[in-house]
């Protein structure tokens, strides 16, 4: 494929398959279509289970916590608690740091929703992935990874700030890949 800014010239019919955003897109619905039936089953949605999953990650988060963590926005998260806490999944209860917070809990309906969808989510995760080679599958999260955390915007992930992200040890170049870049070098300046 080629680089993101050649593709789709405004003057051209755009082109889905060289588009970032729907690809993503896709993926994703075929992850939340794999998962779908257990995720009714369990009586939520495939958002609603990324607030139970992330909730149980954490004690009683705020609902600014989860705003970073799950990457829903404010206002929507907060429909969304409303509905949850209506139908018995989450309790939401003021929060001990902080007087204007709340603090999310799972309550035992919430954790049998998360159990019966979370092996679901995690199948359908693997299959997805497993269309990958073996060598491709951990950097290609680290990719998603790295693009969510650049397009965050600064205010919502302070914990990212907070804490500075180890740096990888980089792999070493064999004497061949690095004669191969030269040769690339020399033949991009002709």
């Amino acid at each position: 494929m080629s680089e993101v800014g050649n593709r789709n010239d405004p003057g051209e019919t755009f082109d889905l398959s060289a588009s970032l955003s729907h690809l993503l897109h896709r993926a994703q619905q075929l992850a939340a279509n794999a998962s779908s039936e257990k995720l009714r089953e369990a009586g939520i949605t495939l958002r609603q289970f990324s607030v139970l999953a992330a909730a149980s990650r954490s004690k009683s988060p705020s609902q600014s916590r989860l705003v970073t963590m799950t990457g829903i926005d404010r206002s929507t998260l907060a429909d969304m608690l409303n509905r949850m806490e209506r139908g018995g999944l989450i309790a939401r209860t003021p929060s001990r740091k902080d007087a204007r917070a709340k603090s999310v809990a799972l309550t035992a309906r919430g954790r049998a929703a998360l159990e019966v969808a979370a092996p679901a989510v995690r199948t359908a995760d693997d299959a997805l992935i497993a269309t990958l080679a073996k060598n491709r599958r951990s950097g290609f999260l680290d990719l998603l990874g790295a693009l969510i955390d650049a397009r965050s915007e600064p205010s919502e992930t302070p914990a990212a700030k907070a804490s500075p992200e180890k740096e990888k040890p980089r792999k070493k170049k064999s004497k061949a890949k690095g004669k191969d870049k030269k040769k690339s070098k020399k033949k991009a300046k002709s």
